[in-house]
């Protein structure tokens, strides 16, 4: 897990210095296609026991923004059903507010050319254990830009 922290930490300060985005993130620097290149899930409570990245298990993860501060995540796995998260992104700086059908979660955003990543806590819950109790849990995401905004 340590890796795994540091790795976050060099991804954030490698999209941030330099940048013209890494203060000041609007939604429009989010816009088009993007692929999930590390999406890890952290429950807060126990962040060393039940931290791993979605990526590693087997799953793809798109996300798609048209700009104005709407998205869509889509997770994929084969042995899995597919979650598909709709919801809108209201950023001020690096901080961003997401808001789904279900939840409101808090965080920071960076951008920088073709990379993003995203840390969201708040409102947001997974079932670590597979007992079908949700836990409180915290989503970091580092994107790689694929492509323009759908037309």
């Amino acid at each position: 897990m340590k890796k795994f922290a540091a790795g976050m930490i060099v991804a954030i300060i490698g999209l941030t210095s330099g940048c013209r985005s890494a203060t000041e993130v609007e939604t429009t620097d989010l816009q088009g296609a993007w692929v999930g290149t590390e999406v890890r899930i952290i429950e807060i409570a126990q962040p060393k026991e039940n931290n791993f990245d979605l990526i590693q298990l087997g799953y793809t993860a798109g996300f798609v923004s048209d700009g104005t501060g709407a998205f869509v995540l889509r997770l994929e796995n084969p042995e899995d059903d597919d979650r598909v998260i709709t919801g809108t992104m209201d950023i001020d700086g690096t901080n961003v507010v997401v808001t789904t059908d279900t939840s409101t979660g808090t965080g920071e955003v960076f951008v920088q050319d073709d990379q993003a990543a995203l840390s969201l806590t708040g409102g947001l819950t997974f079932d670590f254990k597979g007992d079908g109790s949700e836990e409180p849990a915290k989503l970091l995401m580092v994107m790689d830009r694929i492509g323009p905004e759908p037309r």
